[in-house]
């Protein structure tokens, strides 16, 4: 039948997103490396995004 959905719990979620502002990668090259699809990454950029992190340009 279908796939069993993988679930993250906030921790893992939260350290995620913070490894994605750290890096010069793009969300689609860090969910291909990660297994983690770039829509869901999106998701979680919105909801847990701390802009303190981020590099001013």
């Amino acid at each position: 039948m279908g796939e069993q959905r993988q679930r993250y719990n906030e921790k893992f979620k939260r350290e995620t997103v913070k490894y994605i502002q750290e890096q010069t990668k793009t969300v689609v090259e860090i969910g291909e490396e990660l297994g983690i699809s770039p829509g869901v990454l999106h998701n979680w950029l919105a909801k847990y995004r701390e802009f303190g992190n981020e590099p001013v340009n």
